[in-house]
């Protein structure tokens, strides 16, 4: 049995709700790293903060008014600065915002003995884009979900629209591909495959289809190599 999960991967690629449910199935603590990001960059919003400030290398000196309490769970509560923050963070300002805030070298040292002393605590199921190179790198099992953009965005897309906001999906699509772009090309951690992670495309998976085959490789040997492995229905 793996002990400690890494699963990474671009946005709308399925990582939050098939490391949650991965993690209920294994009775394991489930870890979303990006809640932190999102704390950080609705502080930054909060503040009256955009990118153009972000670029001025200004960001040491606002985090130093940041307090972040996470509690992980089921479904992760994260607080900011004793207020409950878990659904302010999943908004589009925050989506639009969010990869030049985690691209920061600042935030990212910031945040990461945080996210290690939590996940490292107990058999865990932890999510990000940095989590199987830099964040658990001794993970016991690394997984890279992806999907094409196309299908990332009208995720993203329905699932606005579930919480009643209205979003235009050229938008999304144009903030996934923005997103993809800053998170690959940043020099801080960017987003990458683990050289021994196993990839699966989620683009025609059903969420349980996803789930099943995790818990199959959590569950039996060890399935890595060098290359990883490549799970895809078209």
């Amino acid at each position: 049995m793996k002990q400690h999960i890494a699963i990474d991967g671009p946005a709308g690629a399925g990582k939050s709700t098939v490391a949650r449910l991965l993690a209920r199935r294994l009775g394991y603590l489930y870890l979303d790293t990006g809640a932190f990001y999102r704390a950080v960059t609705l502080h930054f919003l909060e503040l009256g903060l955009g990118k153009e400030d972000l670029e001025r290398g200004e960001i040491a000196r606002f985090l130093q008014s940041v307090r972040i309490d996470i509690y992980p769970g089921d479904e992760t509560r994260i607080f900011l600065n004793g207020r409950d923050v878990s659904r302010d963070i999943r908004t589009p300002e925050v989506d639009a915002l969010v990869s030049y805030v985690a691209k920061a070298p600042e935030v990212r040292d910031f945040l990461r003995e945080v996210q290690r002393h939590i996940a490292l605590s107990r058999p865990s199921v932890v999510e990000g884009r940095d989590i199987g190179t830099v964040i658990l790198p001794e993970a016991d099992l690394k997984v890279f979900l992806t999907a094409l953009p196309e299908v990332r965005a009208r995720r993203r897309w329905q699932e606005l629209a579930l919480r009643g906001k209205k979003v235009d999906y050229k938008a999304v699509l144009k903030n996934v591909l923005e997103r993809d772009s800053i998170d690959s090309q940043r020099s801080c951690a960017p987003l990458q495959q683990a050289q021994d992670a196993v990839v699966v495309d989620t683009s025609h998976l059903t969420v349980e289809e996803v789930v099943e085959k995790l818990y199959i490789l959590a569950t039996e040997g060890n399935h890595g190599g060098s290359c990883g492995h490549l799970f895809r229905i078209l």
